[in-house]
């Protein structure tokens, strides 16, 4: 999964989630120090051999940018994981987090910060044709996790004709190309830019409908025993994507192998978390609570078990999680020029790298030294 209320990236979480995100945790790891004497041998707590340990280590310190603070959503939780469980250490790599920015996106683009992620390849292409200066690495599943969410009297998407929709910052191109495929005349859809990111507002008829995330807001209307229609890009015969996780392009071509192996340890701990998942909720927890962060477990697990799902179940054919390719984010770039969200779509082949992510793994299983 991740849009602001600044630049249009973060994920919109749930309420306790935002007290988290008000929250700075910055950290920098000081991985492995060269000790060995043999050009070749590994350095003490590390995976790499001395030469590609010292080459990680020049690279810098690596700023990772949480999308939405202490979400355990995939993008955040695998990357706390890989913290906790030295997995950034291991490949040499220092790295800071910063978990309370509002412009994560900005920050990247701006070389203030080294790499995010967010919540669709729609959204990814919308920021690059604003002029950002990133490349995405890694896609996190092949299916959307975007959803509108209606109150109980609208049943269809078709009732949404002459009532209210809520967008935050940009319109979804994946729930745009639902309505389409709905038979919904979009025009007769009053469409509202709300900074409000409570799903109550359609409860208390603030709002007719609004875009959300299926591993957000519907959990929580679910735990408070609201009634509400749910509708997913997926129902409809809308294909998507989930989570791209980007770098800063100077970063990542000044130093690819560092970005790669970042990428390799955040790998790691997301099968870690897959398998186990109640230990990096509580990792999460952990880090949430020592800054004073809100972090209601029972709510992030479900946000967890949603999103791993997502991710596990909708890879690409015979490959694993974050392998991207052209044709997978060829729709949405369709969507993005379909429903004009942009000027001009960019170039997949300029803005996408589609052989990092594959070339950590064997089939669908990563390699890890």
């Amino acid at each position: 999964m991740r849009r602001s209320s600044v630049d249009g990236w973060s994920r919109s979480r749930s309420l306790a989630g935002i007290a988290g995100a008000l929250l700075v945790f910055a950290v920098a790891l000081t991985a492995c120090s060269p000790t060995s004497s043999t050009n070749g041998d590994p350095f003490p707590g590390s995976l790499l051999t001395k030469t590609a340990c010292a080459a990680n280590e020049a690279a810098g310190t690596i700023t990772y940018v949480s999308p939405f603070g202490y979400d355990a959503s995939a993008g955040i939780i695998d990357v706390l994981a890989a913290r906790k469980l030295g997995y950034f250490d291991q490949m040499c790599l220092n790295t800071a987090f910063v978990m309370n920015s509002e412009d994560s996106a900005s920050l990247v683009s701006s070389g203030r910060a080294t790499t995010t992620s967010t919540g669709s390849a729609a959204d990814f292409l919308v920021s690059v044709a604003d002029g950002s200066n990133i490349v995405a690495v890694a896609t996190y599943g092949d299916t959307s996790d975007y959803c509108i969410i209606t109150r109980k009297g609208l049943s269809s998407l078709a009732a949404l004709e002459g009532h209210t929709l809520g967008y935050h910052f940009v319109q979804e191109a994946p729930d745009l190309e639902m309505l389409s495929a709905a038979g919904v005349k979009i025009a007769k859809i009053q469409m509202i830019d709300t900074p409000d990111y409570d799903p109550n507002q359609i409860i208390q008829g603030k709002l007719d409908a609004v875009d959300c995330y299926q591993s957000n807001e519907p959990l929580t209307l679910r735990a408070e025993g609201a009634q509400f229609n749910e509708f997913t890009p997926s129902e409809y015969g809308v294909s998507g994507t989930y989570n791209v996780q980007f770098f800063n392009a100077n970063f990542l071509k000044q130093h690819y192998t560092a970005a790669e192996d970042w990428m390799r340890a955040t790998l790691h701990g997301f099968a870690y978390c897959v398998a186990h998942e109640a230990e990096c909720v509580s990792i999460e927890q952990q880090y949430a609570q020592a800054k004073g962060a809100d972090f209601v477990v029972s709510h992030e697990k479900q946000v967890w078990q949603l999103e791993s799902a997502l991710s596990t179940g909708h890879t690409l054919p015979g490959a694993g999680v974050g392998v991207q390719s052209y044709s997978e984010w060829q729709p949405e770039a369709n969507e993005v020029a379909k429903f004009h969200l942009v000027k001009a779509v960019p170039s997949l082949q300029t803005c996408e790298n589609v052989t990092m992510t594959s070339s950590l793994y064997n089939g669908k299983t990563l390699v890890w030294p």
